[in-house]
């Protein structure tokens, strides 16, 4: 992988001030991304790997991936402007595209310097091209094999890696700066069985910070689960005293969660919700890290430029403290943290979580799903199913509802009884929080924007119903 080329903070402040000049803006702010990356894709039609020797023998394209691209904000006076170009920045005496008249009604702040520092966040460094070419075959080929073991005459029908990284130069008028680097590895695999006469597929698309990140045996235990969902004969009645959901339908409830645990309207919907009362059990806690360790998003500072920290926005199955911008720094004695991401380059910055989590807890997550007596286990999200929350004021604080379409198994004592292949969860969100019953210990995260991570949950109390 090529080294990302940036310009110099200085060059940015060089530009800033051709910026102004050019429009009369009294602030401005301009970011620089470049990224790169390898994308290995692994097509069995093109060559015969349903019994492969080794990954040696698999047949697969390579392609080299790299963009590069600039933001600009500028502002006065309840006017102001966003650009965004692919490509290098201009230089000073290129920005003929901006004149006195390009601000239009609108406004913009910018954030000041932060009292606090940054962390600087650490990652390992780029393998070289061939390198990941090989990791990324040879980490398909042992999935393939685990998911053999423990699923006789699974097939991979395709698998497509990218192993890459991010890096980014932000500088604005107030005298914020900013470098960041990410780095990003996704794996996208489809796999097909035939088990008594039933033929059935699925596919699954993970990430991590980098390929050498992913396990394996976890990977294929995800697989096998799948398959056997989508050759199991579906069972009609859905017992749901007890519902056991996987790290990835939990990722997706917390998800719904996301509005009211940020900024002040949302920490004020939840302190409604919660009522006075707990929100969930004592070892239920919710965190937002954008420095966090093993996240694949780890930078220290947003794409403002202000330092990010760990929140915890739940503690102890109570509320903790919100998600809260730089501009509402102080706002009921919280302190504020770096929470303004870019959707891309081409994107203004918005508030939106970085890895937000539930923490991993006491129990052994096989020991939930082997206790249920006779339940449910929510395995995925149907695709293209429902997934959504209403939140409203009433009398007795705020009221909340979600429902969720899931797919899964009804089980007792881990014994599959029945394939559930598509129902939908619902109830209230004070249901959910404090039907919790168990915590696992299994936290994993889907990539979605940002990224959201959980581990098993036990639940009770909530509606479940074929769809």
């Amino acid at each position: 992988m090529k080294p990302l080329r940036l310009p110099t903070v200085q060059a940015l402040r060089t530009a800033l001030t051709a910026v102004t000049e050019r429009t009369g803006a009294s602030s401005a702010e301009i970011y620089v991304k470049a990224g790169g990356g390898v994308q290995v894709e692994i097509d069995p039609w093109r060559a015969a790997i349903a019994s492969p020797s080794a990954p040696a023998d698999w047949r697969s394209h390579t392609l080299q991936v790299e963009e590069k691209g600039w933001a600009l904000r500028a502002g006065a006076d309840g006017r102001a402007l966003f650009v965004a170009e692919s490509g290098s920045l201009p230089a000073p005496g290129g920005w003929r595209l901006l004149n006195r008249h390009s601000l239009r009604p609108g406004s913009l702040r910018l954030p000041s310097p932060s009292r606090r520092k940054a962390t600087t966040a650490t990652g390992r460094k780029d393998p070289p091209d061939d390198d990941a070419e090989a990791l990324g075959r040879d980490l398909v080929y042992r999935i393939l094999e685990r998911t053999r073991s423990e699923l006789p005459g699974s097939r991979l029908i395709r698998a497509r890696l990218h192993n890459g990284a991010s890096a980014s130069v932000l500088a604005n008028s107030e005298g914020v700066t900013g470098r960041s680097s990410l780095r990003l590895a996704t794996i996208e695999m489809e796999f097909a069985v035939e088990r008594q006469g039933t033929r059935g597929s699925c596919s699954l698309y993970r990430a991590a910070g980098d390929l050498r990140d992913f396990d394996a045996s976890t990977i294929a235990a995800e697989v096998a689960d799948r398959l056997t969902l989508a050759t199991a004969a579906p069972e009609s009645v859905l017992p749901s005293r007890e519902l056991a959901v996987s790290p990835a339908v939990a990722s997706n409830l917390l998800t719904l969660l996301s509005p009211v645990l940020r900024d002040r309207d949302g920490w004020e919907t939840l302190q409604r919700l919660s009522s006075g009362h707990a929100l969930g059990p004592t070892d239920l806690a919710v965190l937002d890290d954008g420095a966090l360790d093993t996240g694949w998003i780890r930078t220290s500072v947003d794409d403002e430029g202000v330092p990010t920290r760990a929140v915890t926005l739940i503690r102890d199955g109570e509320p903790g403290e919100p998600l809260l911008t730089w501009e509402d720094d102080g706002w009921s004695g919280f302190s504020a943290t770096g929470c303004r991401r870019r959707s891309g380059w081409r994107a203004p910055p918005e508030i939106s979580h970085s890895h937000l989590y539930i923490a991993r807890g006491p129990e052994p997550a096989d020991r939930i799903r082997t206790g249920i007596r006779r339940g449910c286990y929510l395995l995925d999200r149907a695709p293209g199913g429902r997934l959504g929350a209403t939140f409203e004021d009433s009398d007795n604080g705020a009221e909340a509802s979600f429902e969720i379409d899931v797919t899964g198994f009804v089980i007792e004592h881990d014994r599959i009884l029945g394939a559930i292949p598509r129902a939908r969860l619902g109830g209230s969100i004070r249901q959910l929080l404090r039907g919790i019953r168990a915590v696992g210990d299994d936290v994993r995260f889907l990539p979605v924007p940002g990224a959201v991570g959980a581990p098993t949950l036990l639940l009770t109390g909530l509606q479940l119903e074929p769809v």
